[in-house]
């Protein structure tokens, strides 16, 4: 992979500060900036510190590594993440059960779930652990074969409403979101690790969890050459 490629941004906006960082592979941070909030000042909007937080910073990003950035990684605190958690299972019916068998039930068993939450949609997706003929794994090879296999599976979701929202904070400065992280799940899940939101958000992303099911992103439309022209040199 090229350092072009590897270069990840990510946001956070908690209830005590935004974080910026830009991370080319896990290990080599390019850039940090931080914004502490102070909760009891009432004349605060937030909305107006992500905006004079982000115009102030995306600029000085892109001039630094001499890049657009085009994409954000985005971490927020918010009460209205879910996680749901299910199982799908499948007997092979005297027909081994293989990859392509997963790969189907992945696919059916999140079908099933956007069904059931239309106002929501999945930013997370991992198997929490296969069963293989009644044998529970934590994680399996590429190729197996099995009679019988029952699915774990870990959901988080947050309401089309707010994902739509903070899409349009970030779009007026042609940016859009890549993948949005819970900060609570990513705490639960490297609780014995310090490490601050973006770091956990960009190590989850980096390390590739073999166990995480990527999702495909909606098709946004591209940003035009002059639009991201006058944006970096205006």
């Amino acid at each position: 992979m090229s350092s072009k490629t590897s270069i990840e941004t990510f946001f956070y906006i908690g209830l005590d500060k935004l974080s910026l960082y830009v991370f080319e592979g896990f290990n080599k941070n390019i850039f940090t900036k931080e914004l502490s909030i102070n909760p009891k000042e009432e004349n605060q909007s937030i909305d107006i510190l992500i905006d004079n937080f982000l115009g102030e910073n995306i600029i000085q990003v892109e001039k630094k590594i001499n890049r657009f950035i085009n994409e954000l990684n985005l971490i927020i605190s918010d009460r209205n993440f879910i996680l749901i958690q299910a199982s799908i299972k499948k007997n092979g019916k005297g027909d081994k059960l293989g990859k392509k068998d997963l790969d189907y039930m992945l696919l059916d068993l999140k079908q099933q779930i956007k069904e059931n939450n239309l106002n929501k949609s999945i930013t997370h997706m991992r198997i929490d652990n296969f069963q293989i003929d009644k044998i529970k794994y934590l994680t399996i090879d590429d190729y197996f074969e099995c009679n019988e296999l029952c699915l774990q599976i870990d959901f988080v979701c947050l309401p089309n409403e707010i994902i739509d929202n903070f899409s349009k904070k970030i779009n007026r400065y042609q940016v859009r979101i890549d993948k949005i992280f819970s900060a609570e799940y990513l705490r639960e899940y490297y609780n014995d690790r310090i490490e601050n939101e973006c770091q956990m958000a960009a190590r989850l992303k980096y390390e590739n969890d073999e166990n995480e099911v990527h999702l495909i992103k909606k098709n946004y439309g591209k940003i035009g050459f002059f639009e991201r022209f006058f944006r970096f040199f205006g």
